[in-house]
This record gives structure tokens, C-alpha cells and sequence, in this order.
């Protein structure tokens, strides 16, 4: 990082490293901070290297998400003052920037959702009237010179459904492959799967994150895949799991854990990974069970299934809620070992070169680029 010395403001929601969006921010705070002046305007601050970085407090009223997105944007708005060089947003968090990364498209996930004929609660239709028309305007306004997508699938949403077509740049999210490792099998395999319940010959497919992405997809192709467990790591209502579950008879193959934050050890236990979303902007946990060794098995329309060659490095289905095509692929990683793991090395290496140091070298282009324009 050889450019001249910056002032970057970051803004965002919460600065840890469990969420997506403060994981991103994270990584990029940490590589900038030792040649740049970098500043983060979030809500909440949950690191424990925060040195060289200046946080400033946005207030926001967080009982919901909905809630969290709408308080949250007048005070981020005006919260960011000051001469900066670039003012980074993530995607809906304020209208005072020059660039934004848009992690999502509200617009492609509610077609997503209509195009799977699923009812919308009164949160989603209220979201959908309220946020969507705000963060188009805050990924299309004139002031956002540049927008990074986290996906190739990401910059064809942007442009189908928000009309922004030029300078917009792809950059993959990096994967932390020191953390996420085949090597974790040995240390964490046999404690986790005990503490489960789960014995070692059992053939065990992992699934983690929202529920409403694609679980009941996965629970669905479990009851079509006989001698497959798997285990559900979330910190969603697991309600919907355990109706459909109970309803296909397969709860006894079910394990449901809350969400943790040692998921590392979580992807050693298991045997495949299985993430078959109707919509993920890109689907960080995709690459992280790639980085710790597991053949995954997800659907295109994960922007992280962009990396997969189906077949070689993982499998990709279609259709998101194929499940006898889902169920097909978890049986023969079921009964072919040799195969499991030759897809398991083949995913590692695909993403041993997405690391953070190189998102965060793309992204510093991207601000050199647009301050030369």
C-alpha cells in the first residue's frame, strides 16, 4: 500500500467480525490504518485491535432490523463531516458518501422471493416499500461515484434493477484462510461431533446462517439423502425447520445449534457443506467452508458460486430449491470418501489466493482510481 497517505471514513452499522458487512469493514480498517487515517462511524464497536482507528458513535433505535436500517441512516448521514478523501458506505448506511459496497440488493432478493411464490410478513412488505427506493438512491445518486459489488451477481442486480451500470467494480470478499484450514479437523473433529452426539463414521452436511436463505431447502433434501445428518448452525427462529422437519419425518436427523462464535470448529466436524440460498450477494460461509476443506454443495444463486466449478471444486445446482438435485449430490459425497475429499483439496486451493490482503489492495485501487478521475 504505496499510495499517498488517505483519510478514509468507513460507515457502518457495527465493527466486529461476526456479521458480513463489520467483518468487511474490519478487515479493510486493520490493512489501511498503519499508512492511512482511517475512521469508522458505526453503532456499535465489538474488536479488540482498534488502535490507530477513530470511531465516532452513530445513535440508532435497534429493536428490529428494519428499525436498525431507518434510525440508523439520518445520523450516519450527518454524523460524517470533515474533510475526507473517501467516505466508504456499506450499502444503506447514510446518503454522505462517495463510494459504496453493496453486500445486497434488497430489489433481487424480494423478486427472488416472488419468484419462489413465498408470502411476505407486514416487516418484509414495510422493508420492501421503505428500503428499497432508499438504497437505490444511496447506490445511484450522483455523490456515489463509485460502487464495488461483492459479486458478479451483485453488478447484474445492480443493473437490472437499479439502472447503475458504470463505475461499478467487482471485488470478492477474502476468506481469513489462517482461521479456516483443513488442519482444524484434527483439532476440533472429534470434540465437536461428541459433543453432538454425532458419531465419527456418520456422514454429516453442515449448514450455517439465515434460515430464510435456503434451510428448509436442505432439511427437504436430507429426508431424499438416507444416512445423512445435518447439523444446523444459525441464530434464526428454527421454527420453520423443525414444522418441515417433523412434517418429513426426519427430525431424529436434525441437530439445530445456535449460532457461535467458533465456527471454525463447526465446519472440522462436518463432511460437506450444503447452502442452497435463493439469494446470497455473495455468501461468505461458501468460501469458508471451501478454506477449511469441505466439498459444498450450493446454488447459483449465491454469488460466491461464481468461484465453483461444479464437479471439480464443489457442486452447483440451478435451481435453489432442487431438492432431489441436492440430495444427489450429498449422496455421492456420502458414499464416495475419495471423491469428498479430492473436491475438498481442489475448493481449498481455489481460494487460497482470495485472502483480505487482496480485497483490501483491489479496494485501495478503487479509491486511487476514483480520487484521480
Amino acid at each position: 500500500m504505496n499510495a499517498s497517505r488517505l483519510r478514509i471514513a468507513f460507515v457502518v452499522h457495527d465493527y466486529n467480525r461476526h456479521g458480513g458487512h463489520s467483518r468487511y469493514v474490519v478487515e479493510l480498517a486493520r490493512r489501511y490504518r498503519q499508512e492511512h487515517d482511517v475512521h469508522v462511524f458505526t453503532n456499535t464497536i465489538d474488536d479488540p485491535e482498534t488502535e490507530k482507528i477513530t470511531f465516532h458513535h452513530v445513535p440508532a433505535w435497534r429493536p428490529n432490523a428494519l428499525a436498525s436500517i431507518l434510525s440508523f441512516i439520518i445520523p450516519g448521514t450527518f454524523a460524517v463531516r470533515g474533510p475526507f478523501d473517501v467516505v466508504h458506505a456499506q450499502g444503506l448506511c447514510g446518503l454522505r458518501h462517495n463510494l459504496a459496497t453493496a453486500h445486497f440488493c434488497q430489489a433481487a432478493w424480494y423478486a427472488a422471493l416472488d419468484a419462489q411464490q413465498q408470502p411476505l410478513t407486514w416487516k418484509q412488505h414495510t422493508t420492501r416499500r421503505l428500503v428499497t427506493g432508499l438504497e437505490q438512491r444511496a447506490l445511484c445518486q450522483t455523490e456515489t461515484q463509485r460502487v464495488i459489488a461483492v459479486s458478479n451477481l451483485v453488478r447484474t442486480n445492480l443493473a437490472n434493477y437499479y439502472g447503475r451500470e458504470s463505475g461499478v467494480d467487482v471485488i470478492y470478499h477474502g476468506t481469513d484462510t489462517d482461521r479456516f484450514q483443513p488442519g482444524n479437523r484434527e483439532k476440533f473433529r472429534t470434540a465437536i461431533r461428541a459433543s453432538l452426539g454425532i458419531h465419527d463414521d456418520r456422514f454429516l452436511a453442515l449448514y450455517v446462517g439465515d434460515l430464510k436463505k435456503g434451510a428448509v431447502a436442505a432439511v427437504r433434501a436430507i429426508a431424499q439423502a438416507p444416512g445423512t445428518t445435518l447439523l444446523i448452525v444459525s441464530g434464526s427462529d428454527p421454527s420453520v425447520v423443525q414444522r418441515v422437519g417433523t412434517e418429513l419425518g426426519v427430525m431424529d436427523r436434525i441437530i439445530i445449534h445456535p449460532h457461535t462464535k467458533q465456527i471454525e470448529a463447526f465446519f472440522a466436524a462436518a463432511d460437506a457443506f450444503v447452502f442452497p440460498t435463493v439469494y446470497d450477494p455473495f455468501g461468505l460461509v461458501i468460501t469458508e467452508a471451501m478454506a477449511s476443506g469441505l466439498a459444498v454443495v450450493t446454488s447459483a444463486a449465491a454469488g460466491a458460486a461464481e468461484l465453483i466449478t461444479s464437479g471439480q471444486d464443489g457442486f452447483v445446482t440451478e435451481q435453489a430449491w432442487d431438492a432431489e438435485a441436492i440430495a444427489q449430490h450429498l449422496m455421492v459425497l456420502r458414499d464416495d470418501v475419495s471423491l469428498r475429499e479430492r473436491v475438498g483439496i481442489a475448493a481449498c486451493q481455489r481460494v487460497q489466493a482470495l485472502t483480505w490482503d487482496r480485497t483490501a489492495a483491489e479496494t485501495l485501487s478503487v479509491y486511487q482510481a476514483m480520487l484521480a478521475s
